[in-house]
Protein backbone atom coordinates (compact mmCIF):
# COMPACT_ATOMS: atom_id res chain seq x y z
CA UNK A 1 0.00 0.00 0.00
CA UNK A 2 1.28 3.46 -0.90
CA UNK A 3 1.64 5.94 1.96
CA UNK A 4 2.21 8.85 -0.41
CA UNK A 5 0.67 12.20 0.48
CA UNK A 6 0.03 14.65 -2.34
CA UNK A 7 0.39 18.39 -1.66
CA UNK A 8 -0.78 20.53 -4.58
CA UNK A 9 -0.19 24.24 -5.08
CA UNK A 10 -1.49 26.82 -7.54
CA UNK A 11 2.00 28.10 -8.36
CA UNK A 12 5.59 26.95 -8.22
CA UNK A 13 6.38 29.91 -5.96
CA UNK A 14 3.82 28.79 -3.38
CA UNK A 15 5.06 25.22 -3.62
CA UNK A 16 8.68 26.26 -3.11
CA UNK A 17 7.77 28.41 -0.12
CA UNK A 18 5.86 25.64 1.62
CA UNK A 19 8.59 23.12 0.93
CA UNK A 20 11.29 25.51 2.15
CA UNK A 21 9.45 25.91 5.43
CA UNK A 22 9.02 22.15 5.76
CA UNK A 23 12.71 21.41 5.16
CA UNK A 24 13.78 24.13 7.59
CA UNK A 25 11.44 22.66 10.21
CA UNK A 26 12.94 19.18 9.70
CA UNK A 27 16.45 20.51 10.17
CA UNK A 28 15.60 22.52 13.27
CA UNK A 29 13.85 19.52 14.79
CA UNK A 30 16.93 17.37 14.21
CA UNK A 31 19.24 20.02 15.65
CA UNK A 32 17.18 20.13 18.83
CA UNK A 33 18.69 16.78 19.81
CA UNK A 34 21.99 16.58 17.87
CA UNK A 35 24.92 18.74 16.82
CA UNK A 36 24.49 18.30 13.04
CA UNK A 37 21.59 17.76 10.68
CA UNK A 38 21.85 16.06 7.30
CA UNK A 39 19.83 16.67 4.16
CA UNK A 40 19.70 15.18 0.65
CA UNK A 41 18.70 17.46 -2.22
CA UNK A 42 18.13 16.79 -5.93
CA UNK A 43 19.97 18.24 -8.89
CA UNK A 44 18.59 19.49 -12.18
CA UNK A 45 16.62 22.64 -12.92
CA UNK A 46 13.46 21.92 -10.90
CA UNK A 47 14.87 22.86 -7.44
CA UNK A 48 16.47 26.16 -8.53
CA UNK A 49 13.67 28.33 -7.12
CA UNK A 50 13.51 26.23 -3.97
CA UNK A 51 17.23 26.60 -3.35
CA UNK A 52 17.03 30.38 -3.68
CA UNK A 53 14.36 30.49 -0.98
CA UNK A 54 16.07 27.92 1.18
CA UNK A 55 19.33 29.89 1.17
CA UNK A 56 17.46 32.84 2.69
CA UNK A 57 16.40 30.84 5.75
CA UNK A 58 17.81 31.74 9.13
CA UNK A 59 19.53 28.43 9.86
CA UNK A 60 22.75 27.39 11.64
CA UNK A 61 24.38 26.63 8.32
CA UNK A 62 27.68 25.43 9.79
CA UNK A 63 25.77 22.55 11.39
CA UNK A 64 24.09 21.43 8.16
CA UNK A 65 25.48 18.56 6.08
CA UNK A 66 24.01 18.45 2.58
CA UNK A 67 24.61 15.91 -0.15
CA UNK A 68 23.07 15.52 -3.60
CA UNK A 69 20.88 12.47 -4.08
CA UNK A 70 23.02 11.64 -7.11
CA UNK A 71 25.87 13.01 -9.16
CA UNK A 72 27.08 12.99 -12.73
CA UNK A 73 30.58 11.52 -13.13
CA UNK A 74 32.08 14.78 -14.39
CA UNK A 75 34.76 17.14 -13.14
CA UNK A 76 33.97 18.76 -9.79
CA UNK A 77 33.84 22.22 -11.36
CA UNK A 78 31.62 21.15 -14.26
CA UNK A 79 28.36 23.01 -14.81
CA UNK A 80 26.73 19.56 -14.95
CA UNK A 81 27.74 18.71 -11.37
CA UNK A 82 24.93 18.53 -8.82
CA UNK A 83 27.35 19.07 -5.93
CA UNK A 84 28.72 22.18 -7.62
CA UNK A 85 25.17 23.47 -8.11
CA UNK A 86 24.34 22.95 -4.43
CA UNK A 87 27.59 24.56 -3.30
CA UNK A 88 26.87 27.64 -5.41
CA UNK A 89 23.25 27.87 -4.25
CA UNK A 90 23.95 27.18 -0.56
CA UNK A 91 27.42 28.62 0.07
CA UNK A 92 27.13 28.56 3.86
CA UNK A 93 26.38 24.84 4.15
CA UNK A 94 28.79 21.93 4.10
CA UNK A 95 28.27 20.07 0.84
CA UNK A 96 29.42 16.46 0.52
CA UNK A 97 30.80 15.91 -2.97
CA UNK A 98 30.22 12.27 -3.98
CA UNK A 99 33.49 12.27 -5.97
CA UNK A 100 35.54 10.84 -3.10
CA UNK A 101 37.79 8.60 -5.20
CA UNK A 102 39.39 8.41 -8.64
CA UNK A 103 36.99 5.89 -10.17
CA UNK A 104 33.21 5.90 -10.15
CA UNK A 105 33.03 2.52 -8.42
CA UNK A 106 35.44 3.52 -5.65
CA UNK A 107 33.71 6.89 -5.27
CA UNK A 108 30.32 5.22 -4.79
CA UNK A 109 31.76 3.02 -2.05
CA UNK A 110 33.45 5.96 -0.30
CA UNK A 111 30.36 8.16 -0.61
CA UNK A 112 28.15 5.52 0.97
CA UNK A 113 30.63 5.07 3.82
CA UNK A 114 30.71 8.83 4.39
CA UNK A 115 26.93 9.07 4.47
CA UNK A 116 26.58 6.29 7.06
CA UNK A 117 27.70 8.59 9.87
CA UNK A 118 24.79 10.97 9.20
CA UNK A 119 21.97 8.41 9.29
CA UNK A 120 19.14 8.80 9.85
CA UNK A 121 18.99 11.90 7.70
CA UNK A 122 16.85 14.83 8.83
CA UNK A 123 15.19 14.97 5.40
CA UNK A 124 15.47 13.65 1.86
CA UNK A 125 14.07 15.56 -1.10
CA UNK A 126 14.01 13.94 -4.52
CA UNK A 127 13.10 15.01 -8.02
CA UNK A 128 11.63 12.87 -10.78
CA UNK A 129 12.40 12.71 -14.49
CA UNK A 130 9.77 12.43 -17.16
CA UNK A 131 10.74 8.77 -17.59
CA UNK A 132 10.00 8.01 -13.93
CA UNK A 133 13.59 7.98 -12.71
CA UNK A 134 14.58 9.20 -9.24
CA UNK A 135 18.11 10.23 -8.24
CA UNK A 136 20.18 8.44 -10.92
CA UNK A 137 18.11 5.27 -10.83
CA UNK A 138 16.92 5.03 -14.42
CA UNK A 139 14.37 2.60 -15.90
CA UNK A 140 16.09 -0.36 -17.50
CA UNK A 141 19.62 0.39 -16.33
CA UNK A 142 21.88 -2.48 -15.19
CA UNK A 143 21.45 -3.50 -11.52
CA UNK A 144 18.36 -1.33 -11.14
CA UNK A 145 16.29 -3.87 -9.25
CA UNK A 146 19.00 -4.51 -6.67
CA UNK A 147 19.22 -0.74 -6.09
CA UNK A 148 15.46 -0.61 -5.50
CA UNK A 149 15.23 -3.46 -2.98
CA UNK A 150 13.71 -1.81 0.11
CA UNK A 151 15.34 -4.22 2.57
CA UNK A 152 18.88 -3.96 1.18
CA UNK A 153 21.64 -2.15 3.07
CA UNK A 154 21.86 1.62 2.48
CA UNK A 155 24.50 2.09 -0.22
CA UNK A 156 25.57 3.99 -3.30
CA UNK A 157 26.15 2.65 -6.78
CA UNK A 158 27.26 3.54 -10.29
CA UNK A 159 24.22 4.25 -12.45
CA UNK A 160 23.85 4.53 -16.20
CA UNK A 161 21.76 7.31 -17.73
CA UNK A 162 20.22 7.21 -21.21
CA UNK A 163 21.80 10.56 -22.10
CA UNK A 164 25.17 12.25 -21.61
CA UNK A 165 26.94 12.26 -19.25
CA UNK A 166 25.94 8.62 -18.97
CA UNK A 167 27.96 7.55 -15.93
CA UNK A 168 26.30 8.60 -12.68
CA UNK A 169 26.67 8.05 -8.96
CA UNK A 170 23.45 7.42 -7.06
CA UNK A 171 22.30 6.50 -3.61
CA UNK A 172 20.12 3.39 -3.56
CA UNK A 173 16.52 3.36 -2.39
CA UNK A 174 17.30 2.24 1.19
CA UNK A 175 19.80 5.09 1.61
CA UNK A 176 17.37 7.63 0.17
CA UNK A 177 14.73 6.35 2.59
CA UNK A 178 17.00 6.31 5.66
CA UNK A 179 15.50 9.59 6.73
CA UNK A 180 13.05 11.16 9.14
CA UNK A 181 11.16 12.93 6.34
CA UNK A 182 10.89 11.96 2.67
CA UNK A 183 9.63 14.19 -0.13
CA UNK A 184 9.64 14.71 -3.86
CA UNK A 185 9.30 17.96 -5.83
CA UNK A 186 7.50 17.79 -9.17
CA UNK A 187 6.30 20.46 -11.60
CA UNK A 188 4.15 20.17 -14.71
CA UNK A 189 1.07 18.37 -15.95
CA UNK A 190 2.85 15.45 -17.61
CA UNK A 191 4.66 14.50 -14.41
CA UNK A 192 1.45 14.87 -12.44
CA UNK A 193 -0.21 12.44 -14.84
CA UNK A 194 2.58 9.94 -14.23
CA UNK A 195 2.23 10.33 -10.46
CA UNK A 196 -1.52 9.77 -10.74
CA UNK A 197 -0.93 6.59 -12.74
CA UNK A 198 1.59 5.32 -10.20
CA UNK A 199 -0.71 6.05 -7.26
CA UNK A 200 -3.53 4.25 -9.11
CA UNK A 201 -1.26 1.18 -9.29
CA UNK A 202 -1.25 1.22 -13.10
CA UNK A 203 0.55 -2.00 -14.13
CA UNK A 204 2.50 -0.16 -16.84
CA UNK A 205 4.27 1.90 -14.14
CA UNK A 206 5.31 -0.93 -11.83
CA UNK A 207 8.84 -1.27 -13.22
CA UNK A 208 9.57 2.44 -12.77
CA UNK A 209 11.80 3.70 -9.93
CA UNK A 210 9.14 6.23 -8.91
CA UNK A 211 6.69 3.35 -8.39
CA UNK A 212 9.11 1.59 -6.04
CA UNK A 213 9.58 4.81 -4.08
CA UNK A 214 5.88 5.56 -3.68
CA UNK A 215 4.78 2.00 -2.98
CA UNK A 216 7.71 0.45 -1.10
CA UNK A 217 9.14 3.25 1.06
CA UNK A 218 8.68 2.50 4.76
CA UNK A 219 7.55 6.05 5.53
CA UNK A 220 5.16 8.46 3.82
CA UNK A 221 6.43 10.19 0.68
CA UNK A 222 5.29 13.81 0.57
CA UNK A 223 4.71 14.80 -3.07
CA UNK A 224 4.94 18.56 -3.62
CA UNK A 225 3.42 19.47 -6.99
CA UNK A 226 2.59 22.63 -8.89
CA UNK A 227 1.78 23.25 -12.58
Amino acid sequence: MSQAQLHTFASQQACNQALTEQLASCLKQALATQQQASLLLPGGSTPEGLLQRFNQQDLPWSQLIISPTDERWVAAASQHSNAQMLAAALPQARIIDPRLADTAEAAATAWAASMQQYLPLAATLLGMGGDGHIASLFPGMPNLMSALQPNAAPAALVGLAPDQPKVRLSLNLPMLCATQWLGILIFGESKRQMIDRVLANDPTTQALPIYHLLWHAQLPVHIYWAP
